[in-house]
């Protein structure tokens, strides 16, 4: 196994702890805005916390539900808070191992097709089941090498 698709497993690895998240959907107001209301704390008291002003509170929630907050702003809020910021980016579905395949599975496609296109233009195109088998050998080399061209 290469070096590339060993760091592809293992981070693939981390982020299945993220699985069900991508079923959350982030409240309309924001998470500040939702996490404070619930905790029935104002304005004032947040920003107390945070030795800012209630006014910037306001802006802090008004500019993560616009998604203009960073995430510097939102690692002080949750120690103000007393709680953990967590991030992560996700695949849409699946595992990052399942993206890549598919990509790699893409790549191979369009690449074989093309070719089997201009083969056809000159008379000597292969069968389909050939050509299926190519892109297959193909995707598994693009998977296995972590290849660069798949961003292409």
């Amino acid at each position: 196994m290469s070096l590339k698709l060993l760091k592809v497993r293992m981070l693939s690895e981390k982020l299945e702890a993220y699985q069900d998240s991508r079923k959350v959907m982030p409240p309309a107001a924001g998470w500040v805005a939702a996490l404070r209301t619930s905790l029935n704390m104002t304005l004032e008291q947040l920003g107390q916390r945070m030795n800012i002003s209630r006014q910037a509170v306001s802006q802090i929630e008004k500019r993560e539900a616009e998604g203009a907050v960073s995430l510097g702003v939102l690692q002080d809020v949750a120690r103000a808070l007393d709680m953990q910021l967590v991030y992560a980016i996700v695949p849409k579905t699946g595992t990052l191992e399942e993206y890549l395949e598919k990509r790699a599975r893409a790549m191979a496609t369009e690449l074989y097709r093309k070719a089997n296109q201009h083969m056809r233009l000159e008379d000597q195109a292969v069968t389909d089941e050939k050509i299926e088998q190519a892109i297959a050998d193909a995707a598994t080399e693009y998977f296995r090498k972590v290849d660069r061209e798949l961003w292409d």
